[in-house]
């Protein structure tokens, strides 16, 4: 038996209706039976990051040993991407939560991670992989 039909039969023992299930519409959202839209695809708004900003997540991030290495199996096929904001990481590629102290003074950041690679440092939206800002690891911004 599916499941809408175990939901029927069991709204109609308990002397209930069934009650109507999430569709999609037209706008990539799911309706809910009672209006609610909930979209399919959620993004995070723009990140907007200042110049120090970017700088004081370098210099917290610096210090965290986990720099992207390609000699393990999980990322050698990594070796060839080439970082860019919009690009999606690379299967094997993991993001790490940024540190308590960066989110502490950039709220904003808490949707987002980071993965140091290529004398990189790449925020990423958690949700759908992609780069949305990247600076050096080493240099300061300019």
């Amino acid at each position: 038996m599916r499941a809408p039909n175990i939901i029927a039969v069991l709204a109609i023992i308990l002397g209930g209706t069934a009650p109507s299930l999430a569709q999609p519409n037209s706008q990539g959202a799911v309706e809910l039976s009672n209006g609610t839209k909930v979209p399919q695809n959620p993004s995070l708004p723009k990140l907007n990051l200042t110049n120090m900003q970017r700088e004081q997540i370098r210099k917290t991030v610096l210090t965290e040993h986990n720099e992207v290495e390609f000699r393990l199996p999980e990322t050698k096929s990594a070796e060839d991407f080439t970082p860019a904001v919009g690009a999606t990481l690379p299967k094997g590629i993991n993001a790490q939560s940024l540190p308590p102290p960066v989110l502490s003074q950039i709220p904003e950041l808490r949707d987002y991670k980071y993965v140091k690679m290529k004398d990189r440092v790449l925020i990423v939206d958690d949700m759908s992989k992609k780069i949305v800002d990247m600076f050096s690891e080493t240099q300061p911004p300019s």
